[in-house]
């Protein structure tokens, strides 16, 4: 359910910004701010193995409802100006920031080992569904009876997660290690994470893709807007489709994916989606368009999925709440790539700009094919877990 307010949030945000600013620059800052918490994501790492990680899920759900309401409230008082959705973005993302400190580290809490990949997967295959529905809504409310419709349902799906979270028995896992200082815990990760070939990897893959590959979607609404001329609910159908996508990958990756394919998968997944991107910006028909998504989100899968499921596997019980904190922070430097594509968007074009960014991340995939030699091979993950099972 969430992930269905997340992704519907974000259309429906960006096409109200456009709507109020006709500013592409504008649109890809809302997604800025709502990416920018993450580069504190090691600090939240750091006060989730302190408190219990049930408590501050819900305490995340509690903030989305209260800023789902206002929005909704300004939206039917009138008195929505641009400033409210670059705040309202803001703060959701403070709450999405702690996704793969709490609710991921969860999964690796609760699974054995060898399951990571289906959990993860299977998570993903939910997420995948839920956007495949949440854009499509967001644009059918756009067109109808506007845009309070999407927040208030955000109202009623945030206060139904705070239900199920509250009724989940989860027991914050013992620990003999005695708690040290929050400064010296992140030396500790960083110098954890440092030793290991793998997590170094699939870091630097996350890097190329949030900073090359996912700034386009804050584009996406404006380049089906000013070159394929279609409406808002085909904008919303063609985020469904690529949703659609994911939600098949997941599948097949929960299905098929044991361990040693996970960074192949990885790998070739994330390539996959930037070259989809770079299809989408050169094409000026929609069912065209439409599978090209549906393709991208395939690609966009095999990302997404290995991501969390390289990381939980390669690393100890220990040490797993700040490796993903790591990810949530290379997560975070990603949106400086959306101030990158909405100034090349406002001196060029909205795809022409999606064009040259997401060539360059074609060209730095190639390049971490060749840095991380490791990424590409079959036994990369046994391996490297067993160092760092000694490190630890």
């Amino acid at each position: 359910m969430t992930g269905t307010m997340m992704w519907l949030e974000m259309l429906v945000v960006a096409l109200l910004t456009l709507e109020l600013t006709d500013s592409p620059f504008l649109v890809s800052l809302t997604f800025f701010l709502r990416f920018l918490p993450m580069l504190f994501g090691f600090g939240i790492s750091v006060i989730a193995e302190r408190l219990n990680r049930k408590y501050l899920m819900i305490g995340g759900l509690i903030v989305q409802v209260a800023v789902s309401a206002v929005l909704a409230l300004l939206v039917i008082a009138s008195l929505l100006e641009y400033w409210h959705l670059a705040l309202g973005s803001f703060l959701a993302g403070v709450i999405l920031a702690s996704e793969f400190p709490v609710r991921r580290t969860m999964i690796g809490e609760v699974v054995h080992r060898n399951s990571v990949g289906r959990a993860v997967s299977l998570e993903q295959t939910t997420n995948s569904l839920f956007r495949i529905v949440g854009p499509f809504i967001g644009g059918v409310f756009l067109a109808t009876i506007g845009a309070q419709g999407g927040f208030l349902l955000g109202v009623v799906l945030y206060s139904i997660g705070i239900v199920i979270a509250l009724s989940m028995k989860y027991r914050r896992p013992d620990t003999s290690a005695m708690p040290t200082g929050p400064k010296t815990e992140i030396i500790e990760g960083i110098r954890y994470i440092r030793k290991s070939q793998v997590m170094i990897g699939t870091l630097g893959v996350t890097l190329v893709l949030n900073v090359f590959g996912f700034s386009y979607l804050s584009q996406q609404p404006v380049v089906a807007k000013q070159v394929l001329q279609v409406s808002d609910v085909l904008i919303g159908l063609l985020q469904s489709v690529e949703g659609a996508g994911a939600f098949l990958g997941a599948a097949l990756i929960a299905i098929f994916a044991r361990p040693h394919h996970y960074t192949r998968i990885y790998m070739w997944g994330s390539l996959l989606f930037l070259v989809t991107i770079v299809l989408f910006s050169q094409s000026e028909t929609y069912w065209i368009t439409l599978i090209i998504l549906f393709f991208g989100g395939l690609g966009m899968s095999g990302f997404a999925t290995m991501q969390s499921a390289i990381m939980i596997y390669v690393s100890s019980p220990q040490m797993r709440g700040r490796v993903l904190g790591s990810v949530a922070v290379f997560i975070g430097i990603g949106p400086f790539g959306q101030l990158g594509i909405g100034l090349l968007a406002s001196i060029l074009d909205p795809a022409t700009a999606v064009l040259l960014t997401a060539s360059t991340g074609i060209v730095f995939m190639f390049i971490a094919f060749v840095i991380y030699p490791v990424m590409s091979r079959s036994n990369a993950l046994d391996t490297d877990s067993a160092k760092s099972e000694t490190l630890a």
